[in-house]
């Protein structure tokens, strides 16, 4: 830039500031000096005796000089944009769940690159990043960004593309206010992430864009918690999964447990055979619905395990309906299961009800039993001159068998 031609000392005092931070803030503008910015002031020249140098004692800055015309001109495009509907385009983008593939438009070893891919080094995510090199400031900034956006679209499977430099004056800034760079960035077919700047500096490509941060390594940070998110996802799915069929598998069981019971007062003797089958049942379902749980769970481990390797694979697609299809089968394996079950539980309780001892007594059916109480099924079962005790709907019988008269036999 050279040696300056002339050199005066500025100086705004306390009680002048008051003043000026309402004057911008009516225009809707943060007052805020910095290096490089272009200002109108009205001030008055003074001598300072000590040092025998005159000093301009500010007392007012033109906010619609200093940052009015570069602020109104931003919102006048802005409007602009909008009013078109370029300004919406790339929000409606979705951002991939696992947006590894990135490119990056910034300035050829500038710090923000440096700051961007450290951050995403950091991470340990298989990241990988496509660079477009592009002037960030001067007259050949708009033509450099779009000729970069038009070099990325090459590149097979962008997910994403960063645009970002650090930051500098609103003069150096005010480069990217170009609707040019804006109606580019409308067309591209995936979601622009805007880091230009510092904290407090806003450009057009931070309206236009599908996401907007502060910084390039807010950039880096925002990628990298995309990633975190899904692996936490991921996590949430197994334990969804884990206790959804565990609860299937405790409501079998109650009802198994229901069923038995039922079974158990409704004669033990009768429906022996019965009983152990429901047992038998129980033991299956509670045993295959386990290592069907099991299984799942260790497939779902064994995908988080190998997440990094299909990640380096740039598969992300593949695993996303893997993990549908786990999850499908999962839900389907529990519920073929339990519907198997519930036919067999509901075969039983038609069993339980049809002969069931309380129904067939009040049809004038009696139990009779034999020493000690063993339930007599055949006329082999009894002698002459023994005891025997016959049961009815209302209570039982003490009898003695007189004698013994055969009849037909099963297959007679």
């Amino acid at each position: 830039m050279g040696q300056p031609l002339a050199v005066i000392d500025c100086a705004l005092f306390a009680g002048s500031r008051p003043s000026i931070v309402r004057a911008f803030a009516r225009e809707g503008q943060v007052f805020q000096l910095t290096e490089g910015m272009t200002i109108r002031i009205q001030g008055r020249i003074t001598l300072w005796d000590k040092g025998g140098r005159y000093q301009l004692i500010v007392n007012d800055i033109d906010p619609s000089w200093t940052m009015g015309n570069q602020a109104k001109r931003l919102r006048r495009l802005v409007d602009k944009l909008r009013q078109e509907g370029i300004l919406q385009a790339n929000g409606e983008l979705a951002m991939p769940i696992a947006p590894l593939n990135v490119g990056l438009i910034t300035a050829h070893g500038s710090a923000a690159e440096q700051d961007f891919i450290q951050g995403l080094k950091d991470s340990r995510y298989p990241f990988s990043v496509h660079t477009a090199y592009a002037p960030m400031q001067g007259n050949g900034t708009t033509q450099g960004v779009i000729d970069s956006f038009n070099r990325l679209l090459t590149v097979p499977d962008i997910d994403a593309v960063v645009l970002t430099r650090g930051g500098g004056s609103s003069t150096d800034l005010a480069w990217f206010n170009d609707e040019h760079i804006a109606g580019v960035i409308s067309q591209v077919p995936w979601p622009v992430i805007s880091a230009i700047g510092h904290e407090t500096d806003t450009t057009l490509p931070d309206f236009v864009s599908h996401t907007s941060v502060k910084t390039p390594t807010h950039a880096a940070d925002f990628l990298v918690n995309r990633m975190a998110d899904l692996l936490g996802n991921i996590d949430s799915l197994a334990v969804v999964l884990h206790r959804a069929a565990s609860r299937s598998a405790a409501a079998a069981r109650e009802r198994f447990s229901t069923v038995a019971a039922v079974l158990s007062r409704s004669g033990r003797l009768i429906f022996s055979v019965q009983n152990q089958e429901m047992n038998t049942l129980q033991n299956w379902l509670v045993k295959s619905t386990g290592i069907s749980i099991s299984a799942a769970s260790g497939r779902l481990e064994r995908r988080g395990n190998s997440f990094e390797k299909v990640l380096k694979t740039g598969n992300i697609r593949r695993l996303g309906k893997e993990l549908n299809s786990l999850e499908w089968e999962l839900a389907s394996s529990v519920l073929r299961k339990l519907e198997i079950s519930l036919m067999r539980i509901e075969n039983l309780e038609a069993v339980v009800k049809g002969n069931n001892p309380e129904r067939l007594y009040r049809k004038g059916w009696a139990t009779v039993r034999g020493k000690n109480g063993k339930l007599l099924r055949s006329i082999k079962d009894t002698a002459i001159k023994e005891k025997i005790e016959v049961t009815l709907r209302d209570g039982s019988l003490m009898a003695k068998t007189e004698k013994i008269i055969p009849g037909r036999t099963d297959n007679g």
